[in-house]
C-alpha cells in the first residue's frame, strides 16, 4: 500500500519545532565607560553566521566549513562589510521600485499589491549538485508528459488500476473536452515548473508539480537582472551559469511550434489582465521575449484561425502561450462565464491551426493527489524507477491512507486533492480545537477531496536581515523546457526564503522574500553564449502601427487624459499655493477668489469656498490646500488622477519604455508614498508639486522624442489634447468670464497656471492685459496651450487614424471636432474680451461653455468608433461627463 511505502520517509521529512530566533549580534560594542580606543569591527564572514541545528545548510558543510561554491560570495561579503551590504540592500529596493516589480499579497480580507522582495545575498548551489537534481527533473518531466498523454488518451493507467478512477472522474478540473486534443510538436507539456526542497540529509525532494502555466519565471529573471546590476563584477567572476541560453532555446522552440512554419510567426502571451496576480510578470516576460501581450478581448476566431484584433484589421496568431486557467480558455466549450479566453479557441486547436503552450487540459497532472501514484505510473509507462522522491503524500480517498492522515494530523499539512492554489493549505497543528474538529468532519464527509502531506524540513541559507546574517529556510521553484528532441533544465531557480518554513508551502508569488539562485560552475562559463545558432532568416521591413489592439489604444488614450489632468491640477495648485506663501495679504490679491473658484471647479476644494458668506466659516486655505495634495478620499483629487495614470501605464507597460514607466513609479512613490505622519504645509506641498510637474514634463519629453508616430502615439496624444482643452476651458470659465477691477494679477496667475507666462512676456513684456491673455490661451494656433491648438491637433490626429475605405462621409467624431474647431477659427479676440451690461464677457463664456459641452461628446464619439467594444461604458474618475473608464477585471482564481 501507499502508506507502507511512504511511512519509511517520515524520519527524513518530518520537521522539528522551529527554534527561537535569538538576536545574536555579529560584533560586541565596546562599553561606553572603557576609555581605550574602539577596536576595529571584525570583517563579516559567512562562515561565522549563526547556524540552525540539525538542518542542511546551503552555505556551510556539516563540519562548519564554507562550501566551495560560496567562496566568491563570501569574499564579496567580507570586502563590503555591514555598511556595504546595507547599501546594496537599498540599491536592490530602489531598482525594484523603479522597475515596478510587484506581487499580490493575500491579506485575508482580499489581495494587496506590494513591491517584489529580493534578498541582498544570493543562494549558491554547486553545478555538480545541481546536475543530479536536473537529471531527476528531466525524468520527472517525461513521466508527467506520459501520464498526461495517457489520461487524455488511452487511459491505460485507469484501466490497469494504477490510478484510482476517482482521481479523474471526481476531479472538477478534468473535462471530457480535453480528451484527444491535438498536441504540438508531439508534446503537451512544453514549460513545466517543480517546487523542490532539501531535507536534513541534503537530498532533493519534489513538493509540487506545476504543469498548467507555472508562475515565477519573470520574477526569477528580474532577480538575476537586479543582482547583476548591484553586483556586476561578482556575477561575472563567480562562474555563475547564465540564464540567457535557456530563454533563447525557449524562444526558438515556441517559434518552431507554429503550424504554418513561417520565419517569424506571431507568438502571443495570453494574460488574465489587470488585477491578476500575473499582471507584472506577464508584461515583463512579453517585453523581454518580444511577444505580443494579449487579453481575451484582444482576440477573435475566424474559421479555424486565431487573430489579434487591431485598429488596422485582424492579424493571425500562430502560437499562444497561455497564462489563463484551462477552463477559462474558451467560453463556448468550457466556462461560459469566462471573459479571459476567446470563443472558438478549441476549434482552432482541433483544426491544427494554433499551437497552445501548455496544452489545454495540462492542469490535471499538477493535482497533489497524483503524487503518491507517480512511481507506479513511471514504471508502467516508461519502465523506469522515479529518480527524485516526492514529499510523502496520502490521498484520503483510500481508507488506510485516510486513517493515517486522521491519526497524524499534527504532523501533516492538509491540501485540496485536485487544486494547488485555490485554497491555502491547512496546518492542523496551528488550528484551534474547533477548527481541527471541523477539518476532520470535512475529511470524513468528502475524503476524495483531501490529501495529507508530510511537513518537510527545509534546508537553510544565510539571509541578510536587520544588519546581520540569519539562517532562513529555503524552497526552490525550478523550470524545465521540453523541446522537440531534448529536455532543458533552467540553470537556476526562483528561491524563496522565510524564517517560518510553513509559509513556504504557499504560492511563490504570495509574498515570501526571494533570492537569486546561482548555479556555480568550477570553470568559466563564457562559452555558453555561443551555444545558440544564429538565425539568418530574412525579416520584411515595414512601418508598424496599425497592429495596435483596441484595448491598448484605450489605455493609452486614458493615460494621456490622466497625465494631462495631473499636470493641469498640479499647476493650478502650485500657482495658488505660491500666492499663499508670498508676502502679500490675501486681501491684497484680488485674483485669489477666482483661483479658489477654479480649484473648486476641478474638484480640489469644497464648493462652499466659492459661496459668498460661507467662505469665512471654512478652514484656512493654507492648511486645506497642502492637505489636498495628498488627499486620496476624493475621486477628483490629484492623488486619484495620479493613481489612475499609474494604473493605465501599468496596463500597457509592455508598450511604453521602462524610462516612461519609471517616471510614474517615481511620481507614485513621491506623492502616494509620502509619510502620513508628516504634517503637510505650504512649503512641503510646493516642493512636491514642483517634483510632480518635473516628472510629468519628463514623460511629455519622452513621448515627444522617443515614441514612434504610430496609432498608439496618436491615442495618447488625443487623450492629452482633449483633457487639456477641457481643463483650460474650465480654468478660463472660472477666472476670466467675470472681470475683476484689477486683472493684472489674474492674468499673471492664469498664464502661470497654463505654462504660458514666458511666451506672453516675450511678446508683450510686463504689460499684462486681458485681450492678449485671451488670445494666447484661446485663439492662438501657435501656442501648444491654447484651445485652438488643441482642436487643430485633434482634427489632424483623427484624420490620420484608420478609416473604413468604403466610407465617404465624415464620422461622428470628425464632425464634432470640426464643429468645435470652426468657432475658434472665426473667433474675434476683441469680441471675446468685451464686457456686457451684466459685467460678463458673454461671448467668451458662450465659447468656453460650447467647448465644455462638446469635449465629452467628442471623447464618446472617439471611443464609440475605436474603443467602445473593448469594455462596458464607464466614466472618467470623478468627472462630470459619462465616458469610458478603466476596465475592471476579476482576478484569476488559480495561482500557479
Amino acid at each position: 500500500m501507499i502508506v507502507d511505502r511512504l511511512r519509511d520517509h517520515r524520519a527524513t521529512v518530518l520537521s522539528s519545532p522551529l527554534p527561537s530566533q535569538k538576536n545574536v549580534p555579529i560584533t560586541t560594542a565596546t562599553a561606553a565607560s572603557d576609555p581605550s580606543p574602539t577596536p576595529p569591527t571584525p570583517p563579516l564572514s559567512l562562515a561565522d553566521y549563526a547556524a540552525k541545528a540539525n538542518r542542511f545548510d546551503e552555505c556551510r558543510s556539516a563540519q562548519g566549513s564554507l562550501r566551495t561554491c560560496w567562496k566568491s560570495i563570501a569574499d564579496e561579503v567580507a570586502s563590503l562589510g555591514q555598511s556595504g551590504l546595507n547599501d546594496r540592500e537599498s540599491q536592490i529596493e530602489q531598482l525594484i521600485r523603479e522597475n515596478g516589480s510587484t506581487f499580490q499579497v493575500d491579506t485575508g480580507e482580499g489581495t494587496q499589491t506590494r513591491p517584489w522582495q529580493l534578498a541582498t545575498v544570493p543562494i549558491a548551489i554547486a553545478e555538480q549538485d545541481w546536475g543530479r537534481l536536473a537529471s531527476g527533473l528531466t525524468q520527472r518531466t517525461r513521466v508527467l508528459e506520459a501520464v498526461l498523454a495517457d489520461l487524455l488518451g488511452p487511459q491505460r493507467l485507469l484501466r490497469e488500476r494504477v490510478l484510482p478512477p476517482e482521481l479523474v472522474w471526481d476531479n472538477p478540473r478534468f473535462l471530457r473536452v480535453y480528451h484527444n486534443l491535438p498536441v504540438s510538436a508531439g508534446h503537451r507539456l512544453h514549460l513545466t515548473g517543480f517546487d523542490v526542497a532539501r531535507a536534513n540529509d541534503g537530498g532533493w525532494w519534489v513538493t509540487g508539480d506545476r504543469t498548467r502555466a507555472p508562475s515565477g519565471l519573470g520574477y526569477l529573471l528580474e532577480n538575476r537582472i537586479v543582482h547583476g546590476r548591484v553586483f556586476p563584477h561578482l556575477s561575472r567572476t563567480a562562474n555563475v551559469r547564465r540564464l540567457a541560453s535557456f530563454f533563447g532555446v525557449m524562444r526558438s522552440h515556441f517559434r518552431s511550434l507554429a503550424p504554418h512554419q513561417n520565419n517569424n510567426p506571431r507568438v502571443a502571451l495570453l494574460t488574465p489582465g489587470q488585477g491578476s496576480y500575473r499582471d507584472f510578470e506577464d508584461a515583463y516576460l512579453a517585453r523581454y521575449l518580444g511577444y505580443t501581450l494579449v487579453q481575451g478581448r484582444d482576440l477573435a476566431v475566424r474559421g479555424e484561425r486565431l487573430h489579434l484584433k487591431t485598429l488596422g484589421g485582424l492579424l493571425p496568431i500562430e502560437v499562444l502561450w497561455r497564462h489563463v486557467s484551462d477552463r477559462k480558455c474558451d467560453p463556448l466549450e468550457l466556462d461560459p462565464q469566462s471573459s479571459e479566453g476567446v470563443t472558438g479557441l478549441l476549434r482552432c486547436k482541433r483544426g491544427g491551426q494554433l499551437a497552445v503552450v501548455n496544452s489545454i487540459g495540462s492542469v490535471i497532472t499538477e493535482m497533489p493527489a497524483l503524487i503518491p501514484f507517480l512511481p507506479a505510473a513511471a514504471k508502467l509507462l516508461l519502465g523506469e524507477n522515479l529518480q527524485l522522491p516526492s514529499v510523502a503524500t496520502y490521498w484520503c480517498g483510500a481508507a488506510k491512507e485516510r486513517q493515517y492522515v486522521l491519526d497524524h494530523l499534527d504532523e501533516l499539512v492538509v491540501r485540496d486533492a485536485f487544486a494547488v492554489n485555490d485554497t491555502r493549505p491547512v496546518i492542523p497543528e496551528n488550528c484551534t480545537a474547533d477548527e481541527k474538529h471541523a477539518l476532520i468532519q470535512q475529511i470524513k464527509a468528502e475524503p476524495n477531496r483531501f490529501v495529507g502531506q508530510q511537513r518537510l524540513s527545509h534546508s537553510v541559507t544565510p539571509v541578510w536581515h536587520q544588519e546581520r546574517f540569519e539562517p532562513w529556510h529555503v524552497s526552490l521553484r525550478t523550470f524545465v523546457l521540453q523541446t522537440n528532441n531534448s529536455v532543458e533544465v533552467l540553470p537556476g531557480a526562483l528561491a524563496r526564503v522565510s524564517p517560518n518554513e510553513d509559509l513556504l508551502s504557499n504560492s511563490p508569488v504570495q509574498g515570501q522574500l526571494s533570492q537569486d539562485c546561482w548555479i556555480v560552475s568550477e570553470k568559466p562559463v563564457d562559452h555558453e553564449t555561443t551555444l545558440l545558432k544564429t538565425d539568418h532568416s530574412t525579416i520584411v521591413l515595414r512601418r508598424s502601427g496599425a497592429e495596435l489592439p483596441s484595448r491598448v489604444a484605450e489605455h493609452l488614450f486614458w493615460l494621456g487624459r490622466y497625465v494631462e489632468r495631473c499636470e493641469s491640477i498640479a499647476r493650478l495648485l502650485r500657482t495658488t499655493l505660491a500666492r499663499l506663501a508670498g508676502e502679500d495679504d490675501l486681501s491684497e490679491l484680488p485674483e485669489m477668489s477666482r483661483l479658489v473658484a477654479a480649484l473648486a471647479a476641478v474638484g480640489q476644494l469644497e464648493p462652499d469656498y466659492v459661496i459668498e458668506g460661507l467662505d469665512g466659516a471654512m478652514p484656512q486655505l493654507d492648511s486645506v490646500l497642502p492637505s489636498s495634495v495628498l488627499d486620496t478620499s476624493h475621486p477628483r483629487a490629484l492623488q486619484s488622477a495620479i493613481l489612475s495614470a499609474l494604473s493605465n501605464a501599468t496596463a500597457v507597460r509592455d508598450r511604453i519604455s521602462l524610462d516612461a514607466y519609471r517616471i510614474f513609479q517615481s511620481v507614485h512613490a513621491d506623492l502616494a508614498g509620502t509619510k502620513r505622519n508628516v504634517t503637510p504645509n505650504v512649503s512641503r506641498a510646493l516642493e512636491r508639486l514642483n517634483r510632480l510637474i518635473t516628472h510629468l514634463l519628463a514623460f511629455s519629453g519622452l513621448t515627444a522624442e522617443s515614441l514612434t508616430r504610430t496609432h498608439g502615439w496618436r491615442f495618447l496624444l488625443l487623450g492629452r489634447r482633449l483633457e487639456r482643452a477641457d481643463q483650460t476651458a474650465e480654468l478660463l470659465l472660472a477666472t476670466m468670464t467675470r472681470p475683476i477691477a484689477d486683472e493684472v494679477g489674474m492674468c499673471e496667475a492664469i498664464l502661470d497656471a497654463t505654462d504660458s507666462l514666458m511666451t506672453y512676456r516675450s511678446r508683450y513684456l510686463s504689460l499684462l492685459r486681458p485681450a492678449p491673455t485671451i488670445d494666447l490661451l484661446v485663439t492662438d494656433e501657435t501656442n501648444p496651450r491654447s484651445l485652438r491648438f488643441q482642436l487643430n491637433d485633434i482634427q489632424q490626429l483623427l484624420y490620420d487614424l484608420p478609416t473604413d475605405p468604403g466610407r465617404v462621409a465624415l464620422g461622428a467624431d470628425e464632425r464634432l471636432a470640426r464643429e468645435l474647431q470652426h468657432p475658434l477659427l472665426i473667433a474675434d479676440v476683441a469680441t471675446l474680451t468685451e464686457v456686457n451690461s451684466s459685467g460678463k464677457r458673454a461671448q467668451l463664456q458662450q465659447l468656453l461653455e460650447l467647448v465644455q459641452e462638446k469635449i465629452p461628446l467628442l471623447a464618446n464619439a472617439i471611443a464609440g468608433r475605436y474603443l467602445i467594444h473593448t469594455a462596458p461604458e464607464q466614466t472618467l474618475t470623478g468627472d462630470r461627463e459619462q465616458t469610458l473608464d478603466e476596465p475592471l477585471l476579476p482576478p484569476d482564481e488559480s495561482q500557479g
